[in-house]
């Protein structure tokens, strides 16, 4: 099993498990619904998504100094001259067309741990409410 598809399954575990626990769990207890479920996701793959950033920024300024200059992010204090820019809503054709397929996936990684953060973020508010409903 690759990294992204424990990312998935990972995921998709923890929002079934949340699930579950609104229709389980009487009332007071099934309001930590939302809870049980952002705070192991949202983060986690936040965090993912710097970690793995940063590595394929160290792999691409070895193997491809060219694509490095050319997406290297030069603004900011923190991030300055050390990570690329992979455009996180649009799609990077330089880096889907890259040779070094171990590379290519840590990119299709990296963007797959930002969607998966995006979409905890959006289903957290969407637990907050099924919780009054439910």
């Amino acid at each position: 099993m690759n990294d992204s598809t424990k990312y998935q399954v990972y995921f998709y575990v923890v929002l079934l498990v949340s699930i579950i626990w609104l229709f389980l769990f009487s009332k007071p207890i099934r309001n930590f619904a939302p809870i049980i479920f952002v705070i192991p996701t949202f983060p986690v793959f936040l965090f993912k998504y710097y970690t793995q950033l940063l590595k394929f920024s160290n792999i691409l300024k070895t193997v491809r100094p060219d694509l490095f200059k050319k997406y290297v992010v030069d603004y900011g204090s923190e991030f300055k001259g050390q990570v690329v820019e992979i455009g996180l809503i649009s799609k990077n054709k330089d880096f889907e067309m890259l040779e070094d397929l171990p590379l290519r996936d840590k990119y299709y990684l990296i963007k797959q741990s930002i969607k998966l953060a995006m979409l905890s973020f959006v289903i957290f508010p969407v637990l907050g409410i099924a919780t009054i409903y439910i």
